[in-house]
């Protein structure tokens, strides 16, 4: 497996491979070198080449995000008109303004974070997704919130200023703004500084002293809907539907759906660890779009 900053971290024995399958917040001061990871230039450089498109970008004002017609573009290829371009222009007028662009699912076009994510897929039982925040001098990109994943964030150029609300009935909870805020932690994050937050641990983000630029690692298990669809997948591809119904009365439609559910019950057809990895894989290899 290609090494990359974050293997001696999330590896067997690693702090955050330690901290993955724990409840707390986890603090790590220069603990990877940011080279060849995206810098500010990198992302005023993608801004202004007009190949962004959607899914791959948002811009957000305290998690508003602006009517498209300030941030979209379509360009004619081929005589095609091809709409959810960045409009750079409009872009940069908002990012004056104070918001933040979000660069979505990286992964799919950065080599190195690809290698990042690609081992964290092979590490932890989860879908990793990685995303780039670049937020204005004293702005956030988000209001309080929690995630419905597991977060590891790399601080990649400026700093800044995380509140952490740790309060026993947030923390795990499902993703959503419902916070209370009473209660927080506020800690400065700078450039090769890592936070790992357990899953649905409530937070805030906020640049001080200048822009700030960090990566986010989502690592999302499956919800119980996906796997539900898993197990259906696996027991339509082992022939459940042409097994159940073998020999069963085509005119009643009762005995079909009954024969049916008996096969699709029979738990003995799959495991526990089968099923988790179908269900990731089915999550790892879903259209961006």
């Amino acid at each position: 497996m290609t090494s990359n900053v974050l293997s001696p971290l999330v590896a067997a024995g690693g702090v955050l491979n330690s901290a993955y399958y724990g409840s707390k917040a986890v603090l790590l001061e220069d603990a990877v070198d940011v080279g060849g990871l995206p810098s500010v230039d990198d992302v005023f450089e993608w801004i202004d080449g007009s190949l962004l498109r959607r899914p791959y970008f948002s811009v957000l004002h305290d998690g508003v995000r602006p009517p498209d017609s300030e941030v979209l573009a379509s360009r004619t290829i081929d005589g095609t008109t091809i709409k959810g371009f960045v409009d750079p222009a409009g872009v940069r007028r908002q990012l004056d303004s104070g918001a933040t662009i979000k660069l979505n699912q990286i992964e799919d076009w950065h080599p190195l974070i690809r290698a990042m994510n690609d081992e964290m897929n092979a590490i932890f039982p989860a879908e990793s997704k990685a995303y780039l925040f670049y937020t204005p001098a004293g702005k956030r990109g988000m209001r309080p919130h929690r995630d419905g994943s597991r977060v590891v964030a790399i601080q990649l150029a400026g700093v800044k200023e995380w509140h952490l609300y740790a309060e026993p009935e947030q923390a795990g909870a499902r993703a959503g703004l419902d916070v209370d805020t009473s209660q927080e932690q506020v800690v400065l994050r700078g450039p090769g500084d890592v936070l790992y937050l357990p899953h649905g641990y409530a937070h805030a983000a906020t640049a001080v002293d200048g822009p700030s630029l960090h990566i986010t690692f989502t690592l999302a298990e499956p919800a119980p809907d996906m796997l539900v669809r898993a197990y259906v997948a696996q027991w339509v591809d082992s022939g459940g539907p042409e097994r159940a119904l073998a020999g069963q009365d085509p005119h009643s439609s009762l005995a079909s759906v009954k024969a049916l559910l008996g096969d699709l019950g029979d738990s003995g057809r799959t495991d526990a660890e089968t099923l988790l990895q179908h269900a990731l894989q089915a999550a790892r290899t879903r259209d961006a779009s």
